[in-house]
């Protein structure tokens, strides 16, 4: 049990950072890599604006940081590509282009050391025969509320409808009178919000440090692509899954085999079901947008 609950914990987090890269890529189909910038960057905000203005202020200073900062980089690099018709890997490229920028400006203002956001040692309870830390249990907890949150939004909102319908058909969507280039700035304002409540919690409990986004990104895509890409609820299972499959790995071997057991579910499903397990087969030329 208590490896179930430490895999459902830590597949929480990823599942957060892969909705947050399901909300851009869906309506955009932009491999927003860029979003493992702005998980790198919400803890140091938070770091500061919390030095001069407490735990609130600090975290008002890192959501709206990191939400203006992927807007920017909507605005001024994915809009322009797409206006111009750049491919996919265009966006790849340029998007990680920004994730590196982002790194390094963040490495030269804070250094490279690994910090925490938490001061002293984390508080263990104990829940039934198995024991969770207090970091653990706000990863699960807020972690399950805001994922439940961004779901009703979607499908029980008018804008998470239109959201919805900018990602099935973009152009009918324009040609119903809807500003696509407003609600594609939305989807990156949302994905940097999840991506900085993820970073935030990992930070808690963990710690952090520079060079950790891109790897944790890698694996919100390994859980979109396992989920389902065509899904919003896939994504979710997908980081579980993701989660409870690397706890056994690292109960039954050692971490050092979390990476390979991690690609090796990819490659399976990639070769298996590369719909994943909540995603719909499409038309090769539906697919080909």
């Amino acid at each position: 049990m208590q490896i179930l609950l430490n895999g459902l914990v830590s597949g929480m987090a990823i599942a957060l950072l892969a909705m947050a890269f399901q909300m851009v890529y869906l309506p955009t189909r932009v491999l927003f890599v860029g979003l493992a910038g702005l998980y790198t960057l919400a803890p140091y905000l938070f770091q500061m604006g919390a030095t001069e203005l407490g735990a609130m202020g600090g975290l008002l200073v890192s959501l709206g940081g990191v939400v203006a900062l992927g807007v920017l980089f909507e605005w001024a690099n994915h809009a322009p590509l797409t206006r111009k018709g750049a491919s996919e890997g265009a966006h790849l490229i340029a998007s990680l282009g920004l994730y590196i920028l982002v790194v390094q400006v963040v490495a030269m203002i804070w250094g490279n050391e690994t910090r925490t956001l938490r001061t002293g040692l984390d508080v263990p309870y104990a829940v039934g025969d198995t024991i969770l830390t207090q970091s653990q249990l706000l990863m699960g907890g807020l972690g399950m509320l805001l994922l439940l949150a961004v779901l009703a939004m979607l499908y029980m909102t008018d804008i998470g409808l239109r959201l919805r319908a900018l990602a099935d058909n973009p152009t009918q969507f324009a040609l119903y009178g809807y500003n696509v280039d407003a609600h594609r700035l939305l989807a990156f304002a949302l994905a940097g919000a999840l991506a900085t409540v993820a970073s935030l919690l990992t930070a808690r409990d963990i710690g952090f440090e520079p060079h950790t986004g891109l790897n944790v990104t890698l694996l919100a895509i390994v859980a979109v692509i396992i989920g389902g890409r065509t899904s919003l609820v896939g994504p979710i299972i997908g980081g579980l899954l993701l989660g409870l499959i690397r706890a056994q790995v690292v109960w039954h071997f050692s971490a050092r085999w979390q990476e390979a057991a991690t690609f090796l579910v990819l490659a399976l499903f990639l070769l298996l079901r590369p719909q994943g397990l909540f995603g719909r087969e499409t038309r090769i030329e539906a697919t080909a947008k």
